[in-house]
């Protein structure tokens, strides 16, 4: 029997991966036949990790288990792919049966009316030649106390009837009332001019159609005078724009205005840029650039990750979080920041600056355990960078200072890093907490608290 596939770059979350398996079984015709507390467990043996988890209390009719991978996107990149077939999927492949690819958001309208639908929407034109039949889907997963409904932003219902007209799913937000896919180019023409123009000395986005050319204005380059693309927000939304314009029906030139992108920039990058590869897959150009004669996108889609320090963290993470310990707080590498957890189970945005107005400097992982009241802020790197995370892990005085003593108390609280890659045959530096080699084999350091240990006891893993 095949199994599901499960393809991510970020941290695997049960309620996300449950919101997958039920949208799988909705739209494929397959059923849930255990549905208890989910829990992903990373495969160990003897010591070993096989750079896989499993997840258990969930299954299906249709597939035999559940597992996970964790991948990186070459470019633009959908947060997970679901394969269903026996084996795990192989780079590259032309024979692997990919049948969901799903980007994640925790984002709400509230929260950035940009980041919550234009951002991403690169990646849905993105994946388009490397996968030309899979279904796609937006999951909206909002960790924060649920709010009370209301008219959402004209970017909003602009940005998400776009994706609509795309044949994207939504999920996890309401689209009854207020959003439906454009039925026509004068009708989503019109939608855009009829919104509120940005302040004063902002490019606005704008759309006019001429007899041989529509025109799409936007600012690609951050800073404005950079000439660089830059602007992940415009990147977004002039790319689902440009989409939206192919998709319904216009054959002849899309042009982006008033760009800022100087002809410097484009040569320099030799084609290899993100909107780029875009404008290539839409055929789109930038006004008054020469556009690069031959752009030839990146072989893969996506690839086994072998060289990302969050191997290590997330690993760690999941892993202790079934064994009485808990996150406070995630920030690995690539993924989506999460929120700082109060001792009373409340949700917290963390700003980006101290009481003081200086950078504040965020662990990838913050472990509680509540029996010992211990907490550990764990810093990733690589083993080549260890150097830099011994120093960075210096910087941790406002986030204990600020957060964590007010919010927990007088708990024990240990700095420590993990490290991914080499060979190493001991813990490279006392600093180390927890080591992953390349091939799979973990270290715990000897001084390593109590509920670290116990979270590995019967694994094999050296202590």
């Amino acid at each position: 029997m095949d199994n599901l596939w499960l393809l991510t770059e970020e941290r695997p979350k049960p309620s996300v991966v449950d919101q997958i398996v039920e949208m799988y079984c909705k739209d494929f015709g397959d059923r849930i036949t255990v549905h208890n507390e989910i829990k992903i467990r990373p495969i160990i043996v003897d010591g070993i990790f096989k750079f896989v988890y499993k997840v258990e209390g969930l299954a299906v009719a249709g597939a035999a288990d559940i597992f996970i991978k964790t991948v990186s996107g070459s470019s633009s990149f959908l947060d997970f792919l679901l394969f269903k077939q026996e084996n795990a999927p192989t780079e590259g492949s032309n024979e692997d049966n990919l049948i969901m690819a799903v980007e994640e958001t925790k984002t709400s309208d509230d929260e950035s009316r940009n980041t919550g639908v234009y951002q991403r929407g690169s990646k849905f034109v993105y994946i388009t030649p490397y996968y030309q039949n899979v279904k796609l889907y937006m999951l909206y997963n909002e960790e924060l106390e649920a709010r009370e409904e209301k008219k959402p932003s004209d970017t909003s219902v602009f940005g998400t009837n776009i994706l609509l007209t795309l044949g994207v799913t939504i999920v996890g937000k309401d689209i009854s009332r207020w959003f439906r896919p454009f039925r026509s180019l004068d009708e989503l023409i019109r939608f855009k001019a009829g919104m509120r123009r940005p302040p004063a000395g902002n490019v606005p986005i704008t759309i006019t159609k001429y007899a041989d050319r529509i025109e799409v204005s936007g600012r690609l380059a951050k800073p404005a005078d950079a000439g660089n693309i830059g602007h992940d927000p415009s990147i977004g939304a002039l790319s689902m724009i440009s989409a939206c314009i192919r998709k319904l029906g216009w054959d002849k030139d899309i042009v982006v205005t008033h760009h800022g992108v100087t002809q410097s920039y484009v040569d320099h990058t030799k084609g290899k840029n993100k909107f780029l590869y875009i404008c290539n897959i839409l055929g789109m150009r930038l006004d008054g650039i020469r556009m690069p004669s031959h752009v030839v996108l990146p072989e893969l889609y996506w690839h086994y990750e072998k060289r990302s320090e969050k191997m290590a963290d997330i690993l760690l993470h999941v892993q202790t979080m079934y064994h009485g310990m808990y996150c406070v707080y995630e920030n690995h590498a690539g993924c989506e920041r999460g929120y700082f957890r109060t001792k009373a189970g409340r949700l917290v945005t963390l700003p980006k600056k101290d009481r003081n107005g200086i950078n504040l400097y965020l662990p990838d992982v913050v472990l509680y355990d509540e029996d010992t009241d211990f907490i550990l802020l764990v810093e990733g790197k690589m083993l080549s960078t260890l150097q830099l995370g011994i120093k960075e892990i210096e910087n941790y005085d406002s986030i204990e200072r600020e957060y964590i003593y007010p919010e927990y108390g007088n708990v024990t609280i240990m700095r420590c890093v993990s490290i991914f890659g080499g060979d190493c045959t001991s813990i490279p530096h006392e600093k180390v907490l927890f080591y992953l080699a390349d091939n799979g084999r973990i270290i715990i350091n000897s001084n390593a608290p109590q509920c670290i240990k116990r979270c590995f006891a019967g694994t094999g893993v050296r202590i």
